[in-house]
């Protein structure tokens, strides 16, 4: 996945969440300022606590094309 593809996955997870009414704005905010990992991290969290609303292979594609290690989110 390019930069522009990742951005872009990463905002429709920001969309899908924030439309299945979980809060993101201020992930959303990291997103706008280009703090994607930050944005990434809340997508992950945001993931675990609301099951079924996303992809989660799509959420693992991120986590493994932006490189971040997220095992201290898991516990």
């Amino acid at each position: 996945m390019n930069d522009k593809e990742m951005t872009d996955l990463l905002k429709k997870q920001l969309d899908s969440l924030e439309r299945a009414g979980v809060d993101m704005a201020g992930d959303k905010q990291f997103f706008y300022v280009g703090e994607w990992e930050l944005a990434l991290e809340g997508v992950y969290v945001a993931n675990k606590r609301h099951p079924g609303v996303l992809v989660p292979e799509e959420v693992q594609a991120l986590v493994d094309d932006f490189g971040v290690d997220m095992s201290e989110l898991d516990g």
